[in-house]
């Protein structure tokens, strides 16, 4: 009735052929694709996307050859990434000091050599005032600069473009990028042999006023003065001037870059200005790690490209028709209604819009519980899958082997899909088995995937070889790319600071003056697991975690039964008093269930705001940790 893009499917990205399933099924119908990425976490990616021309480019600063300094930025990996963890402390070991940037005290914090306590969603600011302090003391590595990133590339200062060829040549010109040249004095093509490109001063270019961008960076930072710095993030000038120092010459330094930061409106910002702080030190390695590379797109999208919705679209493409009008949605392998912002819309005005709602799970969760349909799907131990390791942390490709037959009315997510494109016309898509489609994408073809095949996965895993790749940059530029003409027009073509969209600093406060925050949990994967009856006995229910300076004023004890409540709604549930958290911020860890509470659930708290500059990249990002509150306790 309302055409094929109404049905949109949500299906968690792994393993393979879960995600893939259901992939061929949007592709043949030709229907809506959502874009799931974390729940929304794109903040991290869109930045990457923008730096380096590809999403996942936070190995570029973690992974690197034993390093001297750690910053451990908005991530908890003792609770939340054990591996990456182990690879930390093995490195402390080695005389590497750890450096964790965090409101809150976490596992990873106590276990580091010093824990900075920021602002939450001021980030930005602190890298910001770090390159500053980089370069007025002039530890930046101008050799990094030149070879690997956009630094030396000429900007018009007419239009914020970057200077080529054509600007300047009227014949046999070209979009090559330019760069003034020391040696001569002059303007030569930045693919020039035997230059050495400037990275400061202005010039006149054929008439157009240019500088290098590595000094329109370095214009923009020195506004990023200690003193400003220290008030806009609650850092110590002089442990700002300390952290600095002591990344940019106890080298090699890495950065550990986590999801903390990126789930705060300006969560891209944050990411762009770290990313940059690493560059412009050098404190990066550009070799990308040997990877499996698996040609999945035939497998996936067998009739080509099918229409893509960022998950955090959805509420108006549901409610207001925009970009798509949603009538139908099939979810697989996610508990959105938990796990999304802003509970209340969801219930109160997303649900009741919708004609259909098909979910595919395990467990009645809060999802499936809103279900028209419940399809109970096959656990991991009844189905054959493909799992790509997701990280360099684990860099296995493994063959998900049939342990036991489905029970009851089980299927796997395969078959689910399978069955519904036999039924609605696409059989052709779905005539071979599992194991047939995994030896197809096997036979990619692809020199990483030479002598793996089905039956190699079934003596065990198989681990990619530790070699490393050449740089490679996707971007426009081919370099690292700190200054992107893309988003001139939302005015952050440099890394910028915004302040976060609810402030404690701004009018709303008045009424909301806490920050708040809901980190990882250490025994759940998000809303996964918590209903194993196991980690329940060590983690029974949820807590408010709260400073004594903010608990005294408010009469609060320890245990005592407090609300959580803003403008879209509220949360009833214990609290925690702890010195692990910084005056001003209140934290619940995430994943819990609405049973779980005493009344409501802390993502009736959060918001679905969309940041624009986001949403011209890869999608917007969940600030679900971008939220005011005030807490009150419950007589």
């Amino acid at each position: 009735e309302y055409g094929s893009t109404s049905v949109a499917f949500a299906v968690h990205d792994m393993p393979l052929l879960r995600q893939g399933g259901f992939s061929r099924l949007t592709s043949a119908i030709k229907a809506t694709w959502v874009d799931c990425a974390g729940f929304g976490d794109l903040a991290g990616p869109c930045a990457d996307f923008v730096t380096y021309g590809w999403p996942m480019g936070e190995i570029y600063t973690s992974l690197v050859k034993e390093p001297r300094t750690t910053l451990v930025w908005g991530a908890n990996p003792a609770a939340t990434d054990f591996r990456r963890m182990n690879a930390v402390m093995e490195a402390k070991k080695r005389g590497n000091r750890i450096i964790v940037i965090d409101p809150c005290r976490s596992r990873t914090a106590r276990q580091a050599d010093q824990h900075i306590e920021i602002r939450p969603g001021t980030d930005s600011a602190l890298a910001l005032g770090m390159i500053n302090i980089v370069l007025e003391q002039g530890l930046q590595d101008d050799s990094f600069i030149r070879e690997y990133t956009v630094g030396p590339l000429l900007v018009r200062l007419d239009t914020g473009r970057l200077l080529r060829e054509s600007d300047v040549l009227s014949e046999g010109s070209s979009n090559t990028f330019m760069i003034y040249d020391r040696n001569t004095g002059q303007p030569q093509r930045s693919d020039a042999a035997n230059v050495t490109p400037s990275l400061t001063g202005e010039y006149s270019v054929s008439g157009i006023t240019c500088r290098p961008a590595f000094q329109l960076l370095a214009d923009s930072v020195s506004g990023y003065t200690l003193d400003r710095v220290s008030n806009i993030t609650d850092i110590p000038a002089d442990e700002v001037k300390q952290l600095a120092t002591e990344y940019a010459t106890r080298k090699p330094s890495a950065i550990h870059r986590g999801w903390g930061m990126q789930r705060t409106f300006y969560g891209d910002a944050a990411c762009r200005a770290i990313n940059t702080l690493a560059a412009v030190t050098g404190n990066m390695n550009p070799r990308r790690p040997s990877r499996f590379v698996l040609n999945t797109r035939p497998f996936l999208m067998p009739d080509g490209w099918y229409n893509r919705l960022p998950i955090m679209m959805m509420y108006d493409a549901i409610t207001r028709q925009e970009p798509l009008d949603i009538k139908a949605v099939l979810v697989a392998g996610r508990n959105y209604i938990n796990q999304l912002p802003n509970m209340t819309r969801i219930v109160d005005e997303l649900l009741p819009r919708l004609e259909l709602i098909v979910v595919c799970d395990l467990f009645m969760t809060e999802t499936a519980r809103y279900a028209d349909y419940v399809l109970p799907t096959a656990s991991f131990c009844e189905c054959v899958d493909l799992v790509v390791g997701g990280s360099p942390w684990f860099p296995y490709l493994q063959l998900q082997q049939k342990v036991i037959e489905p029970m009851y009315e089980c299927e796997s997510d395969f078959e689910i899909a399978a069955k519904l494109g036999r039924r609605m016309g696409a059989g052709e898509h779905f005539d071979r088995s599992e194991e047939q489609f995994i030896e197809e994408i096997l036979a990619s073809g692809h020199p990483s995937m030479e002598g793996v095949t089905l039956q190699r996965l079934k003596e065990g895993p198989v681990r990619a070889e530790p070699a490393e790749r050449p740089p490679e940059f996707r971007t426009p530029t081919g370099k690292i790319e700190f200054y992107t003409e893309r988003l001139k027009q939302y005015g952050q073509e440099l890394p910028v600071y915004i302040e976060p969209v609810e402030s404690v600093r701004c009018e709303e406060a008045k009424s909301y003056p806490l920050s708040f925050v809901s980190p990882h949990p250490r025994y759940r994967l998000h809303s996964t697991m918590v209903n194993v009856e196991q980690l329940s006995r060590l983690d029974p229910e949820p807590f408010l975690e709260i400073n004594p300076e903010d608990a005294l004023p408010r009469n609060i004890g320890d245990n005592d039964v407090v609300c959580v409540f803003n403008g879209r709604g509220r949360v009833k549930l214990r609290a925690r008093i702890t010195e692990d958290i910084k005056p001003g911020v209140v934290a619940i860890e995430e994943g819990w269930w609405p049973e779980h509470y005493i009344e409501g659930h802390h993502n009736r708290l959060t918001h679905e705001k969309i940041n624009e500059a986001q949403l011209s990249l890869l999608g917007p990002n969940a600030a679900l940790c971008d939220v005011l509150v005030e807490v009150k306790k419950e007589n």
